[in-house]
């Protein structure tokens, strides 16, 4: 696992960089590459639609939502797409909300709200230690959510006895228009490094393309993840993440890589000394 590090460096230089996260969500991520000299790869791999609700169901999970303590993001997507169905900002008066992540939270504030609470670190499980040592209490909660979220948030409050209110609201779904440049970049010799922001990204990876080729590419090139959960996900196909950083944001994990290099190199200098 390598550590969150600003170096200005460019230690990057010569890496090409695959970039796998949703054309909205990836500008960014290729400018804080680039601030290492390396060259992004934007190819992406994940895309969202929005789910259709009746008037009816609208109404049923919002008047849901304006009866819980807390209000719970756990992504700016899961943010955006209730932002787009909310009908009217007073439904949420009184109910606290909690944001998992700092980009999340970031996000908030564009919408002129605030999080009353940001666990660190970010990730679902410190936001259910919160409500579980008793920092934070609630009878229900509601939390939006895409479909192909995990369901580990959600149990963990079951768990504890508290309410749950959650609903799908987008559809996560890989963005096939993307499949013919990401085979060529999984073979390209130019290729040093493949980022993945979410297990979404981990799974259209491999669904994308044969196995034999993204078992290749994983093999071959230097793999950063954002954080622990896409680092399971990559687990559960038998591979190991090269870069883990230890604050789970984009701009860590590109610091990490350009760590991850750094040490490289640095070790590989030692070698030829000695």
């Amino acid at each position: 696992m390598q550590d969150e590090r600003g170096d200005d460096a460019l230690t990057l230089k010569g890496k090409q960089v695959l970039v796998t996260r949703a054309t909205s969500q990836c500008g960014s991520l290729c400018e804080h590459i680039r601030r290492y000299g390396g060259e992004p790869l934007p190819v992406p791999l994940v895309a969202y639609r929005r789910v259709s609700f009746s008037h009816t169901e609208r109404m049923k999970w919002l008047q849901a939502v304006q009866h819980s303590d807390w209000l719970i993001f756990t992504s700016q997507n899961s943010l955006d797409f209730f932002m787009d169905l909310l009908d009217q900002s007073d439904r949420m008066h009184g109910v606290k909300i909690a944001a998992v992540g700092k980009k999340t939270g970031e996000r908030l504030e564009a919408y002129g709200l605030h999080a009353d609470f940001i666990p660190k670190p970010y990730t679902g499980q410190a936001l259910l230690e919160a409500f579980r040592n008793g920092r934070l209490a609630a009878e229900q909660v509601a939390i939006p959510h895409g479909s192909l979220s995990n369901r580990t948030l959600l149990n963990g409050f079951n768990h504890l006895g508290i309410k749950v209110a959650s609903r799908v609201l987008y559809q996560t779904i890989a963005d096939q228009a993307s499949q013919k440049q990401l085979e060529e970049a999984a073979v390209s010799n130019r290729l040093s490094a493949i980022t993945f922001a979410s297990p979404s990204a981990v799974h259209f990876f491999t669904e994308l393309l044969p196995e034999k080729r993204w078992r290749s590419a994983l093999n071959r090139c230097v793999v950063a993840v954002i954080g622990k959960t896409t680092a399971d996900s990559l687990e559960k196909l038998g591979v190991v993440a090269d870069v883990v950083p230890e604050t789970f944001t984009a701009a860590s994990m590109i610091n990490a890589l350009a760590t991850y290099y750094l040490n490289k190199e640095g070790s590989h200098q030692n070698e030829q000394q000695s």
